[in-house]
């Protein structure tokens, strides 16, 4: 049994899961789990192959977190972050990747609506996580602002929750993480010598993004109405 985190994508869980290293064992996004995507692995028989530690997912297997055991931790985006998040980089790719494997693991609420652009095929991505997720019932949400905002605070909740020692050493905050490799490896995280030369240095507001930054945008205000209107069973606090 292993625990999890689950995520919205570009939400700050490869920094979360690279803190984590220090007193858990640690994997991030191995190949496998991008396998079971691409149809060529089985989740199930991967997953239950470790024992202890704690496994972040990729954000396209929330359709999972309720039928794994162990602790999971959902990391996540208000709908106007993760558009703004998304978008400012408009990568068709990031599309290209999930779409269609969400829809073949499609939430029973979304089916029928009609997500006909790529804006709206964003939301399903994002709707399609969240909807899965309410079907966990053991499982603590932490909103990304709230941790890149409170970085000791949260992962001090966070070591409470796991029932781990506290993390002390929050340097890696710093720096870029998925520079230096913490991302999609098959190795526990803690035993892999980051190449510090190509490590990207960010600012300590790295990733945070207000409403005011979404609410000056005009094409999120209106990808919120059309959200609202058409996903009337997501909670408004999560808009």
């Amino acid at each position: 049994m292993i625990d999890q985190i689950y995520h919205t994508s570009h939400c700050g869980s490869t920094l979360l899961i690279s803190l984590l290293k220090e007193n858990i064992k640690a994997y991030s996004e191995p190949r496998w789990t991008h396998q079971v995507i691409a149809g060529k692995d089985n989740f199930f028989a991967s997953i239950n192959q470790y024992n202890g530690g704690i496994i972040k997912l990729p954000s396209g297997l929330c359709h999972f977190s309720s039928k794994t055991k162990g602790k999971k931790i959902f990391l996540h985006r208000k709908l106007k972050q993760h558009l703004f998040k998304i978008l400012s980089n408009y990568r068709t790719d990031y599309i290209d990747y999930y779409y269609s494997y969400f829809s073949n693991n499609i939430h029973p609420s979304l089916k029928g609506i009609q997500f006909d652009t790529i804006e709206k095929q964003n939301i399903f991505l994002w709707a399609n996580r969240i909807m899965w997720i309410f079907e966990c019932e053991n499982i603590t949400w932490i909103e990304s602002n709230q941790f890149l905002l409170n970085k000791q605070k949260t992962l001090d909740f966070i070591c409470n929750y796991l029932e781990i020692d506290p993390i002390d050493n929050i340097q890696l905050s710093n720096i870029h993480v998925k520079s230096i490799g913490m991302n999609h490896n098959d190795i526990e995280l803690s035993k892999i010598t980051p190449n510090l030369n190509n490590s990207i240095l960010v600012n300590s507001d790295y990733g945070i993004i207000s409403d005011e930054m979404c609410y000056n945008n005009y094409t999120i205000n209106q990808l919120l109405e059309w959200a609202r209107k058409n996903l009337p069973f997501i909670p408004e606090y999560l808009f």
